[in-house]
């Protein structure tokens, strides 16, 4: 029977080698919630963060395990479909991925920070954490490291499969290797790229966000999910079939999480959710190939007229992510804490703030695609002038 349903959903054939519009929506469904999570995160108490409530639910649910996971996984399909996958190509976008971040955290943090500091005085709030934001490991540190160690993966010929098993092996030592404290703030900062670091002794208080050998494993899932995707010839029997299956085990792991009030995924303090062992990383992958289906029934539906504007946000993700942090940082980090002397906000003008500025952020990102491909364009032109 199972031979039989595999037969019937998998070709040996690629059959699904152009933009899969369903993989559009996911990517639409995850950006648009960006900065409605971010700035629940910013812009609420640390004790509403870790009760059960909306900003919990944002933070440790729609920005924790149907969240931050799926971008990584996503990434890695992106890389299955891509025709510029070869390893020199992709080594080239992790150093240009790295230097975007930098240049992200100089808006985000740096700039902000400084003039914080000026209007407040405050540098317990703005100077004593700034070291930590801006050599720390944020996504694009992650993208960028992942990107890197793929070309390399890439280079030596390894197969999906291997490649994933090898993400595999780098996660049971992230298991077994986390909530390091070198005693060195310095180190911390350094290590936390790669292993995960929570300090239990100097100032700042140090945690990683996204240690590689935790999180690589999203990354390597994407890229051989993407090789299989391009195989599947009948994506509602697909969907049918895997993703129930999926969401009540991912459903059931995270419920027995917070009742218990255990796990990685849904604590703080030493538990944190970016130091997740194997089996939670595995539930976040299950979890995404489950809500998948959401993703695909939309697609089945959503407008002609709405096509374009999906595909758009889904193409200028780096464009979006980088412009909301900066809108994100500058609202709630720098303006509520002068104007009012906290960020804090109640849960609906939260909401509403994210989804303004999420709503922003699409905007001036298609501005800025748009402006890009003119200048190509003129260029161009130039050059064959």
């Amino acid at each position: 029977m199972i031979k039989r349903c595999f037969n019937r959903i998998y070709s040996p054939q690629p059959c699904n080698t152009g933009r899969q519009f369903e993989l559009d929506v996911f990517r639409f469904i995850l950006i648009y919630r960006l900065a409605v999570v971010h700035v629940f995160v910013d812009a609420s108490p640390p004790a509403a963060l870790d009760t059960l409530g909306v900003p919990y639910y944002f933070d440790s649910i729609v920005g924790g395990v149907i969240g931050a996971p799926r971008f990584m996984i996503m990434m890695g399909i992106g890389l299955a479909y891509s025709t510029h996958s070869a390893p020199q190509l992709l080594f080239k976008r992790g150093l240009k991925l790295g230097a975007v971040g930098l240049l992200l955290n100089v808006f985000r943090y740096l700039i902000p920070s400084f003039i914080g500091y000026w209007i407040t005085g405050d540098a317990a709030h703005y100077l004593k954490p700034l070291p930590y934001l801006f050599f720390g490991n944020d996504i694009l540190q992650f993208a960028a490291l992942a990107m890197l160690l793929m070309a390399l993966l890439l280079y030596l010929k390894l197969t999906p499969g291997k490649i994933f098993l090898i993400a595999l092996g780098l996660s049971i030592l992230g298991t077994i290797f986390r909530s390091v404290d070198c005693q060195n703030t310095v180190l911390n900062i350094v290590l936390s790229h790669f292993v995960g670091v929570e300090t239990v002794s100097g100032e700042p208080f140090i945690y990683s966000d996204f240690p590689l050998i935790t999180w690589f494993i999203f990354y390597a899932f994407g890229y051989i999910f993407g090789h299989f995707y391009r195989h599947i010839k009948d994506k509602k029997a697909f969907y049918l079939l895997v993703s129930p299956i999926c969401l009540v085990i991912a459903v059931a792991f995270c419920t027995w999480e917070i009742v218990g009030g255990f796990g990685m995924m849904m604590g703080e303090g030493d538990n944190v959710f970016y130091h997740m062992h194997t089996i939670e990383a595995f539930i976040c992958i299950i979890a995404c190939v489950g809500t998948l289906i959401v993703s695909y029934a939309l697609s089945l539906v959503i407008p002609a007229s709405w096509r374009k504007p999906i595909t758009m946000v889904s193409r200028n993700v780096n464009a979006i992510y980088c412009i909301h942090w900066v809108l994100v940082w500058w609202t709630v980090d720098l303006a509520l804490y002068c104007i009012k002397g906290d960020p804090y906000l109640s849960p609906l003008p939260a909401y509403l703030l994210g989804l303004v500025l999420s709503i922003v952020s699409m905007l001036l990102a298609h501005a800025w695609s748009q402006f890009k491909i003119k200048l190509k364009r003129k260029k161009g032109y130039e050059k064959k002038g």
